[in-house]
């Protein structure tokens, strides 16, 4: 039952509104006479960015899909367009504002490149601008890491966009300046460049400039179509006045916490690459080694964060442009072991893999898995397999064709979800909840019941997995429980875990777009795959849910942001309305609940907190250690409903554990599967031996010196596991080494080369015996003294009955058993995960359909919007934090002139909220082309 009632009062339109709740939930009763200030503006069309600007986070900038700029000092409350600050160089003129950019360094700066030649700089939060002294249209403006008022700026010339505007002899190319006083001048750095960027301060080279550039400098410069033989990185560390090349054929590049990576060319005719890693800026570069020898067709690095490089690679082959092998490095960055086969990417080089950003080593990623319909997973595929084929031979070819055909029918791959506390080391599946919001058990197999959710790559389709820095062990997602994941929406529900992603709650039936605030003490949700006039939020982290209404309009929500620390408890909802072509935008204040702030902070697990400690975990020790150390945490009772304060900083202490075997990673040609702790040896673990000594492949000289020392027939000993990098565990478990076979190549040792000479006499004095016995004046001999030709000798088909034999069943039992054996390498039963190694095509380029990328998501995959950057979509995938994706938004139609206005809202409202349910479960890339 609801009733609602309206009331304006002093141009504040009060909306009192009442639900029923649940019978005997302890939080209706606090919810009552509680309302959330909410505020409607509109625009002139869809929104397609906002940024955060100023000192305190309070100003906000955004900018409209017809090129229109507007600005609230108040957080978002209201509104006023500012277009007409910007003065078009031509008299008369609209401004169309392409892109929006705050400097990192102070962020009272702000760039606004427009269309065209018309771009500005604001010193003071967008209260006024300037003119941005550069004469060609910008393709990207790059801030400097450490100095507000350097930057670098890359332009095509004119004749790119047009051969009749340019001047006669003037060539197409990319040219790069940079500017040392916000765009007052400018000088050249180099030309017909194709990637650039400033050095890493993280070891003192940020005045660096690096770029990689066309050895050839005459004529139009080439589509940068895919890796290219005739393009190098060069380095300038004074500005331009002298350039060196440091990587020959240096395609791309990426600068990432102390970690600098090249791709370079290996073959260009089949599109192959190199990964070269330098931790000294440049100065030195190693070759990344993998450990197989198959072909790279393009590279992601995931993650550079915690001291070891998380990198995924595209193979090229059978598994196409949407999958490819996570590979985590060594400390040094250049020994990568293979971490998880198979994960799922994009086109366009974005990896369904994230960090939990509030946990140290916590990743959770998408992989692709075999599936038949039932549900069969690959292992108990195999064992069917073999099953069929004991059966087969009781057939007809007719039957064995149309089984063949039915079996490839039902065959599909599937998508699974998996989850590591310990960097990569170990990979699990996701625990799925006991029961759904409603409190009704989810009832699934054992062996078929996981928690499954999704990745970026379904961004336009479904809310991906998110976690924010400030908001410790909270993630959130979209998902399914079942075998694998499903993509009917009807299927879809939203979840929450609070430990880190270790256990889940179904928050809420179908799929949600979410945000946090109040360090995690608030979260806030809508529908987004329908429209709504809903907003559902919880102030205890999940057990609660309450529900409210925007108005009577309902809207498709494109999504719901706040400020970049996620401390406030101020939320931006914004979408569209049916047949509208204008904005919506809602400002959410929560501080009109009037809750108290949480006290007793230094004093958690007591009675009169607000605050426990707590200790993530992965689940399988006692200890609760994760990467060797015992992390507890002060973080607010779930039963107390109060909010943390923007100011909130949260206490932590630091205990070293015993070391188990999950503080270890597998070694160079060693592998875990899923759901293992165990390394065993690689695939081609023989081929990866067989290149031995000197190419540092093995995990100390005493490995790399007894395999040198191998003989054919013998093994040697070589370490399977190494020490996570990062791991701080001291004592405890420590692994042994294994015992792996000698190279193929290896020497042959002297007992082996008596056998084989022995072999060689046998075989010889074989051959005299025959051809003595075929000579006719001693076959009588021979055949007298009970030696006969080999030509007088029967052979029986394998598998069949030899000629005589009675039992032909005996012969059919044989013939099945060879068949059922016959499993590729698999032996029955086994649980073996065998990777796909095979994926196609070179990264493509964004501006272009096939050219190259290397990209980064050095601080996992959050939302853009909840950090500032909302690129028109609920997520977006280019604007990864921490990533090194340079596009500016493409050239906009022109609009007509506008006027500086207020944007008043047009509805200021009070709404009371109503209890909603109760959980009963509570526990790189850079476009090198002109568009």
């Amino acid at each position: 039952m609801r009733c609602s009632a309206t009331a304006l009062v002093g141009g504040l339109l009060v909306l009192v509104i009442c639900a029923s709740t649940f019978v005997g939930s302890p939080a209706s009763a606090a919810v009552t006479n509680k309302k959330v200030s909410v505020s409607e503006v509109s625009f002139d069309s869809h929104i397609e960015d906002i940024q955060w600007c100023g000192a305190d986070h309070r100003t906000i900038l955004l900018k409209t899909r017809k090129g229109r700029l507007y600005r609230s000092k108040d957080g978002g409350k209201s509104w006023m367009e500012i277009t007409d600050l910007l003065k078009a160089e031509e008299e008369g003129s609209a401004v169309v504002v392409d892109s929006i950019m705050i400097s990192p360094v102070n962020k009272n700066i702000v760039v606004v490149v427009g269309a065209h030649r018309n771009h500005f700089v604001s010193e003071d939060a967008g209260v006024s601008f300037r003119r941005i002294k550069y004469t060609s249209t910008i393709h990207n403006f790059h801030f400097h890491p450490t100095r507000s008022t350097y930057a670098l700026v890359s332009t095509w010339t004119d004749p790119c966009y047009s051969k009749t505007t340019g001047r006669r002899g003037e060539e197409c190319n990319h040219q790069l300046y940079y500017t040392t006083d916000l765009g007052k001048t400018f000088k050249l750095v180099g030309e017909y460049v194709v990637q650039f960027s400033w050095g890493d301060k993280n070891i003192g080279v940020q005045d660096n400039i690096y770029f990689t550039q066309h050895r050839g400098k005459s004529g139009d410069q080439p589509r940068y179509g895919g890796w290219s033989k005739n393009v190098d990185l060069m380095v300038t560390k004074d500005f331009g006045r002298t350039v060196n090349r440091l990587v020959y054929r240096g395609n791309r590049f990426l600068l990432s916490n102390g970690y600098f990576f090249v791709a370079k060319v290996k073959d260009a005719v089949k599109q192959t690459v190199n990964l070269l890693v330098s931790t000294d800026g440049g100065s030195t570069f190693a070759a990344a080694k993998l450990p197989v020898e198959i072909e790279e067709k393009s590279y992601t690095i995931l993650d550079t964060s915690e001291g070891a490089i998380m990198l995924h690679v595209n193979h090229g082959g059978d598994g196409g442009k949407d999958t490819g092998n996570v590979y985590i490095s060594d400390a040094k960055g250049v020994r990568f072991a293979l971490s998880l086969p198979n994960n799922i990417r994009a086109g366009t080089g974005e990896c369904e893999f994230d960090k939990v950003l509030s946990m140290e080593g916590v990743y959770i990623a998408n992989f692709r898995d075999n599936v038949d319909a039932g549900g069969v997973a690959e292992a108990a595929e195999q064992e069917q397999m073999q099953q069929e084929g004991e059966a087969e031979g009781l057939q007809t070819e007719v039957e064995k064709k149309h089984e063949r055909v039915s079996n490839r029918a039902r065959k599909e791959e599937v998508t699974r979800t998996a989850i590591t506390f310990d960097k990569g080391g170990v990979w699990s599946y996701v625990k799925a909840p006991k029961v759904d919001s409603r409190g009704q058990k989810i009832d699934c197999p054992p062996d078929r019941c996981w928690l499954h959710l999704n990745g970026i790559t379904k961004f336009d389709e479904f809310a991906p997995y998110y976690s924010v820095e400030n908001a410790t062990g909270i993630v959130m997602a979209t998902g399914n429980v079942g075998s694998y994941l499903r993509s009917e929406k009807d299927e879809v529900n939203t979840y929450l875990s609070r430990d880190g992603g270790l256990t889940w709650i179904e928050a809420h039936k179908g799929a949600f777009i979410y945000e946090m605030g109040d360090h995690g003490g608030l979260i806030v949700m809508a529908d987004d795959t329908r429209k709504t006039n809903q907003v559902v939020f919880s102030w205890n982290e999940g057990q609660s849910w309450y529900d409210f209404e925007l108005g009577s309009s309902p809207l498709f929500v494109d999504n719901i942001v706040i400020e970049p620390n996620s401390s406030s408890v101020e939320f931006l909802l914004y979408g569209k309305r049916e047949n509208d072509s204008a904005g919506v935008l809602f400002h959410l204040d929560f501080a009109a609940l009037n809750q108290q702030k949480c006290k007793g902070i230094w004093a958690a697990d007591s009675v009169s907190s607000d605050y426990e400690t707590w200790s993530p975990s992965d689940g399988r020790s006692g200890e609760k250690c994760i990467l060797g150390k015992h992390i507890t945490y002060t973080r607010r009772k779930q039963t107390s409903e109060c909010f943390n304060g923007r100011d909130f900083e949260r206490p932590r202490s630091v205990q070293v554990c015993p070391c188990t075997i999950e503080d270890y990673e597998c070694e160079y040609g060693f592998e875990r599967s899923v759901g293992s702790v165990h390394c065993l040896p690689t695939d081609a673990a023989a081929a990866a031996a067989s290149t031995a000594a000197g190419l540092n492949q093995f995990a100390d000289a005493e490995d790399a010196a007894a395999a040198a020392a191998c003989t054919s027939s013998a093994f040697f000993y070589t370490a399977a596991y190494r020490k996570v990098p990062g791991d701080v565990c001291e004592g405890g478990w420590a692994p042994e080494k294994v015992a792996v076979p000698c190279p193929p190549h290896s020497p042959v040792s002297r007992g082996g080369k008596l056998v084989l000479l022995l072999i060689s006499l046998i075989v010889l004095l074989m051959c005299i015996f025959n051809y003595l016995a075929r000579t006719g004046r001693l076959k009588a001999f021979f055949r007298n003294a009970g030696f006969d030709t080999f030509a007088n000798v029967s052979y029986a088909i394998i598998g069949s009955s030899p000629v005589g034999w009675a039992d032909e069943g005996d012969g059919d039992r044989c013939k099945r058993r060879g068949q059922g054996e016959e499993m590729g390498g698999r032996m029955r039963g086994t649980a073996k995960y065998e990777p796909e190694l095979n994926f196609i095509d070179a990264e493509q380029d964004e501006n272009e359909d096939d050219a190259p990328r290397l990209m980064s998501y050095t601080n996992g995959l959050p939302r853009t919007g909840a950090h500032g950057s909302t690129c028109g979509s609920r997520f977006s995938p280019k604007g990864a934090t921490g990533g090194e994706d340079f596009e500016l938004g493409g050239p906009t139609s022109s609009t007509s002139s506008v006027t500086q206005r207020p944007i008043s809202p047009q509805t200021a409202t009070t709404v009371p909220v109503s209890i909603s349910h109760k959980c009963n479960s509570c526990l790189l890339c850079d476009s090198v082309y002109p568009s």
